[in-house]
């Protein structure tokens, strides 16, 4: 391809596939995290022994924020691949290990019947999942950015996002579904299984996706130039500002992503005690919000810049995650759907620009190591343990609303790498890297 070959929306078959493969596995890990953290009571009921519930749901929560912690180590194995011999084989790779991981906590046998097995079983599973998501996020997000035509990228990568709130939406959909047509026992028994099973088929489909997408312009383009770096991951240290910055705005961007639609399910059902048919309808009603206001905030993060839909995405999160957890946690259902909507705003506008500007942050030749190890250490430190923090300091403290002080940690964190990133120097097109590097390192002029 060359460089007049960008898509234009999708409008060929190439195009379509391309876009429709990046976002599958996106979608695909959305849903295990769904089904995961809507299951989250009863597993840790099935694989965490001890009588004492909340002991039980704070350890399956800490598996849930434990799996962030092996995404960096995704990133530093698969980012680097992705950025040698390209973003398509390792996106298929990605894909395959996601799906087996799921599928597998499907079948195995719980704590009664094998006893701390099961346990290490499980974890060894949620292992496996979270160094694939490691690998998955930068090589999605670059395969999608490169793939986007110049001018679009924000709009073209607000559907990675768009991606993720729909295999959200799905999975729990799945779990509701399985939870209204099965009665408790049954839903314990074995009705959990079937929502890990489906990764199956689900996974099948994607990976044959993934089988028949071309690789991306600009990596195509600079591979045919051999210009490709030897060293992605110490070619990436050099860029050390970067990934700084990468995982100041992936901070919010995991803890707003899963407090707004993840923790705030359970906040809604349990310390609210709104029980969960309301919490799953302020959590659709959530969705279907952030899946609105998405393709706005890309496209005009495309037209005013990154910065100042970064700014306005992050500022709104701070002035509005108290009032948030002051209406999720009043009696009546309205102000569950009111304040889950008001994280959903905020999440949507900082999510529609924060995937693009990672991703520019960081040139095509080193674009998914940068961006995977940047992101992924943000989401291990931050994301991951966002719902147990939240869990932990609702318990500790005896205050409903103190997650959101965690949240608005995570934005003014996030404010400040954005006041730093200068639209300028992000890399909004195909750009080619000299062939004379010294030991693969970018000279400043290349930066």
């Amino acid at each position: 391809m060359n460089e007049e070959t960008y898509p234009d929306g999708g409008t060929s078959s190439p195009n379509r596939r391309a876009f429709i493969g990046a976002i599958s596995g996106n979608a695909f890990e959305a849903y295990d995290t769904a089904i995961y953290g809507f299951l989250a009571v009863q597993m840790g009921a099935l694989f965490f022994p001890g009588s004492n519930h909340t002991a039980q749901t704070l350890g399956s929560l800490a598996l849930f924020g434990l799996t962030f912690f092996v995404r960096p180590l995704g990133a530093l194995i698969f980012g680097p691949l992705a950025d040698r011999i390209g973003r398509t084989p390792v996106l298929v790779l990605m894909i395959s290990l996601m799906a087996l991981a799921t599928a597998a906590v499907g079948l195995l046998p719980t704590y009664s019947s094998i006893g701390i097995t099961a346990t290490v079983a499980l974890v060894v599973c949620r292992m496996l999942q979270g160094l694939a998501v490691g690998g998955e996020y930068g090589t999605a997000t670059s395969f999608l950015t490169e793939y986007s035509r110049r001018g679009q990228r924000g709009f073209g990568t607000s559907w990675y996002i768009f991606s993720s709130l729909s295999g959200f939406l799905l999975g729990s959909l799945m779990v509701t579904g399985l939870s209204a047509l099965l009665t408790d026992d049954e839903m314990m028994s074995w009705g959990w299984r079937i929502a890990f099973l489906i990764a199956a088929p689900l996974g099948s489909i994607a990976i044959f996706i993934r089988l028949r997408i071309e690789e991306s312009p600009e990596f195509a383009r600079i591979s045919a130039q051999h210009q490709t770096s030897r060293a992605p991951l110490r070619e990436t240290l050099s860029y050390g500002k970067e990934l700084l910055l990468t995982a100041g705005v992936g901070t919010l961007h995991s803890v707003a992503f899963y407090m707004a639609f993840s923790y705030a399910t359970t906040y809604v059902a349990v310390v609210a005690g709104q029980g969960p048919s309301v919490s799953f309808a302020s959590t659709v009603v959530a969705c279907c919000v952030g899946l609105a206001v998405l393709p706005f905030g890309g496209k005009a993060s495309d037209k005013w810049g990154r910065r100042r839909i970064l700014m306005i995405g992050a500022l709104w999160c701070v002035v509005a995650a108290y009032p948030a957890f002051l209406l999720m946690s009043s009696e009546p259902a309205a102000g569950a759907f009111a304040g889950q909507a008001l994280l959903a705003v905020g999440a949507g506008i900082f999510l529609s620009t924060s995937v693009a500007t990672m991703a520019e942050l960081f040139p095509t030749r080193v674009r998914s190591t940068g961006s995977s190890v940047g992101y992924n250490a943000a989401a291990a430190l931050f994301g991951g343990t966002a719902p147990f923090i939240s869990t932990f300091l609702v318990s500790t403290t005896g205050n409903d609303h103190s997650p959101a002080l965690y949240l608005c940690a995570a934005a003014i964190i996030a404010l400040i790498a954005v006041s730093i990133i200068r639209n300028d120097r992000l890399h909004t097109g195909a750009e080619v890297t000299a062939p004379t590097v010294d030991a693969d390192r970018p000279s400043a002029r290349q930066r």
